[in-house]
């Protein structure tokens, strides 16, 4: 299979972040043919994923099969990521009003994933899926914040 290659727009924005390969794998589809319009498509895709993987925690420690000791940790992250998406909405609304408020609330997006990270790792337990997700939120906020940045954030 070959993929096509990112436009410009998109390459010139992966080639900043902390991964290029899942930045494009995660952006690379969007069609803008301006910074704006493709931090508003990255921003919303992040409040997706986020509210997505959010769901996807809740019903874990809803489980009844789920660890007792992860129970805990996991409705940690609920909280943390409703504050992600939350940060990430912010952002997305901030773009044409304030920049550099889109910039931070961007930015600290990324903090609900690694207050996630960190309840989960008291409970010396792995939870991969978990894992994947929290890597994903850092991800898009890395984005959104070279976007941002990029427009003068």
């Amino acid at each position: 299979m070959i993929l096509d290659s990112p436009s410009k727009l998109v390459d010139g924005v992966c080639k900043k972040t902390l991964n290029y390969a899942d930045c494009v794998s995660a952006i690379g589809s969007a069609s803008a043919s301006d910074l704006k319009t493709l931090a508003r498509v990255s921003l919303e895709r992040a409040v997706s994923n986020t509210t997505n993987s959010k769901d996807y925690i809740d019903k874990l420690a809803k489980d009844k099969s789920t660890a007792p000791a992860l129970i805990r940790a996991l409705k940690e992250c609920v909280s943390d990521y409703e504050s992600s998406a939350a940060s990430f909405k912010s952002a997305k609304m901030e773009i044409d009003e304030d920049i550099s408020s889109a910039n931070y609330d961007a930015k600290v997006a990324g903090d609900g994933a690694d207050s996630c990270d960190t309840s989960l790792k008291a409970t010396k337990k792995d939870v991969p899926s978990v894992k994947a997700r929290n890597y994903y939120v850092k991800l898009y906020s890395n984005i959104g914040f070279v976007i941002t940045e990029q427009l003068g954030g």
